[in-house]
């Protein structure tokens, strides 16, 4: 499939878009990134499983499709049936979680989300090109300063059993607590966020050992000035920062997380105006259209070398392994280390 140097076309391939099956935040910064890529190259949503109304079909476009065009995945659990699928094809994956698709193809570029999911990777895909592209916020997401008449702000989706079965009971005997439990529209999300003065927010490592691969609701909720207590599995450590611009939770014991919630009721902002605008920063459009002018001339010069070029590197990138009798050696000299250590301390 001959192949020149610039990609033409950009393609973000979705699973479908009005399905229930696919509603998640995952799909809506899929959307957004496909808007704001329109601005740099004639960008389109493809969608692979469900037809959709004046929505580009993959299956129908991909006898004609220009193979200069950069095709984008986003749905984990299908890359790999789309790297089958589209092989030959200029396809990047748009990592937005970890545990689901390895190994890929060493010619399929990743996107990641958060610099947990670029180091997770660095694992599985070490040969591959990696590239930091986080989502970005919207621009109502502010603080709207509203009365904030909501006292603990919870979303059960995701959380731990620990927040679920024992933290938000235990608050809910001191202090309202505002569950959410099923599906609402992102704009009455941001309204609540602006309501509450704590929003809780605890990411359970799933079966699979996945864990959360960016976390955007918190993000949300800090912006929009809430006190956000959380645990700090996977992507939720690129921007939460204990005691600077957040809290940390499930610490110790159950009645000092209920003292440290209870203690910001009524205690106001966590952060800064500056603070503030510096995260926003982080993760606008324009932090976004500066990373994509730099990764889409590269994502093209790995593309027309990778057309001409076979791949090397695995067999010259050679790292020996230590032999396992020598670990247990190493291990051996030194418990008799310590254990000598100790004798001659009782000797004194």
């Amino acid at each position: 499939m001959p192949q020149s140097n610039a990609v033409t076309q950009i393609y973000v391939l979705l699973p479908g878009l009005q399905s229930r099956a696919w509603q998640s935040g995952g799909l809506l910064i899929a959307r957004k990134a496909a808007a704001l890529l329109a601005s740099h190259l004639p960008t389109q949503v493809v969608t692979y499983r469900d037809r959709e109304p004046d929505v580009p079909y993959l299956a129908d476009i991909l006898p004609t499709l220009n193979p200069d065009a950069l095709l984008i995945a986003t749905w984990g659990p299908h890359i790999n049936e789309l790297c089958r699928q589209l092989a030959g094809r200029r396809l990047v994956y748009y990592a937005q979680s970890t545990r689901w698709s390895t190994p890929l193809p060493p010619t399929v570029p990743i996107l990641c989300l958060s610099r947990y999911i670029m180091a997770d990777w660095m694992r599985d895909a070490p040969f591959t090109p990696l590239f930091l592209l986080g989502p970005v916020l919207e621009p109502d997401c502010v603080d709207q300063g509203v009365p904030r008449d909501i006292d603990v702000l919870f979303l059960p989706r995701k959380s731990t059993t620990y927040l679920r079965d024992h933290l938000i009971p235990a608050l809910q005997e001191h202090c309202s607590v505002h569950i959410v439990r099923d599906f609402i529209p992102r704009a009455n999300l941001i309204q609540l966020y602006n309501r509450a003065q704590v929003y809780l927010y605890s990411s359970a490592p799933w079966a699979s050992g996945r864990v959360e691969g960016f976390g955007f609701q918190p993000l949300e909720a800090v912006v929009c000035g809430c006190a956000v207590f959380s645990n700090l599995h996977g992507g939720l450590a690129d921007y939460l920062d204990p005691e600077i611009n957040a809290f940390k939770v499930e610490v110790y014991a159950l009645n000092y997380d209920v003292a440290r919630i209870l203690g910001r009721l009524g205690a106001g902002s966590v952060n800064s105006p500056a603070a503030l605008a510096a995260l926003r920063a982080t993760y606008s459009e324009a932090a976004f259209h500066n990373r994509m002018h730099a990764i889409l001339p590269e994502l093209e010069r790995f593309f027309v070398y990778t057309a001409r070029q076979p791949a090397d590197i695995a067999r010259l990138v050679y790292t020996p392994q230590v032999p396992r009798w020598r670990q247990h050696l190493y291990r051996m000299k030194r418990r008799m280390s310590r254990v000598l250590q100790r004798l001659q301390k009782g000797a004194r």
